[in-house]
């Protein structure tokens, strides 16, 4: 009888163990390699890039103490000028063919934007105020907006030409991004910096962070909301899912990150673990965390669009637009 029961346990002993190397056997091991590459390393300073699909823009200081707004079409290795306006321009921000920027042309800061299929420029709101940080998606072009004393969250709809208030709170709302239909921004309503959010198609504002700290810089991509997160007394990166209402820490090493960016299931940060900035990666769908680019000098204010990054670069001594292709493999 013994030795049947002695049996028995090593047959289960060895069944789980063929379970659970099946089961290991089938998850897959992916490996993320970055594929760096170069956008620009004219001698002058290129800063704070965006991209959607093959193009990349930033704001590049090619003339003595102005900002144009410059493009790259990763496709074809071209540049091309979008704005040259003898004034400042900043802050670019792209979605298919509609790159947007803040532009002091007028002697305060109003929101433009470009059509790169037909090259027109256009205004968005040139009002007397201070109007900076425009996010756009699709149709939608949101910013910070000081009309009425503070900063608000105003709105444009480029299909229907008409300009629309996202958030009016009496104290200062700021960091505005979109990702179709939704609105994240930071709020200082309640004495400190939390996440908001608006829903264009419902009209409805919603509280996204309630954490006694300070949580700032949000990104959005459909229903993933991040951001820069104080409550352990350095900036971690956080998220959240609007689908289920679940946050979720994405990355809480005891150096600093800081402004996030996501595209679908891939995060990236500016990260000081090694003792300078560097990029940063996390798979939602995967994982794992992974290293973008860890140069010795510094790296700064990542964008993403699909599989592809860009960020700004000063390891030629002043900062340069550098990218990276994700590439998966086994």
């Amino acid at each position: 009888m013994g030795n049947q029961k002695l049996k028995a346990g090593l047959l289960a002993g060895l069944i789980t163990a063929i379970a659970l190397i099946v089961t290991a056997s089938c998850v897959p091991r992916v490996r993320v390699t970055p594929e760096e590459f170069i956008v620009t390393t004219n001698p002058a300073w290129q800063r704070h890039p965006s991209i959607s699909g093959a193009i990349v823009v930033w704001q590049d200081r090619a003339a003595a103490l102005n900002d144009n707004i410059y493009a790259y079409d990763l496709e074809n290795g071209t540049d091309f000028i979008v704005s040259s306006n003898p004034g400042l321009a900043g802050d670019p921000d792209i979605s298919g063919g509609i790159v947007v920027w803040a532009d002091n042309r007028n002697g305060n800061w109003d929101i433009y934007g470009y059509d790169i299929e037909t090259g027109e420029e256009f205004p968005i709101s040139t009002d007397p105020a201070d109007q900076r940080n425009p996010s756009v998606s699709g149709n939608i072009v949101v910013w910070v907006d000081e009309r009425n004393g503070n900063r608000d969250i105003y709105g444009y709809d480029l299909a229907t030409n008409t300009e629309f208030v996202i958030c009016e709170d009496p104290d200062d709302q700021n960091s505005p991004q979109i990702s179709r239909n939704v609105i994240v921004w930071a709020d200082n309503r309640n004495g400190n910096w939390d996440i908001y959010g608006y829903d264009t198609l419902t009209k409805r504002e919603f509280q996204i962070t309630e954490n006694l700290a300070s949580q700032r810089y949000p990104s959005v991509s459909g229903s993933t909301v991040i951001w820069v997160d104080d409550r352990h007394g350095n900036p971690d990166i956080y998220g959240y899912d609007l689908e289920i209402g679940d946050e979720f820490p994405i990355c809480t090493n005891a150096a600093e990150q800081q402004s996030p960016v996501i595209d679908g299931n891939v995060i990236a940060w500016v990260d000081q673990r090694r003792g300078n900035r560097d990029i940063y990666g996390y798979d939602l769908a995967a994982g794992f965390e992974f290293a973008i680019c860890t140069n010795h000098a510094e790296q700064w204010h990542p964008a993403i669009s699909g599989n592809v990054l860009v960020w700004m670069d000063r390891r030629n001594g002043n900062w340069d637009i550098y990218g990276a292709r994700l590439l998966r493999t086994p």
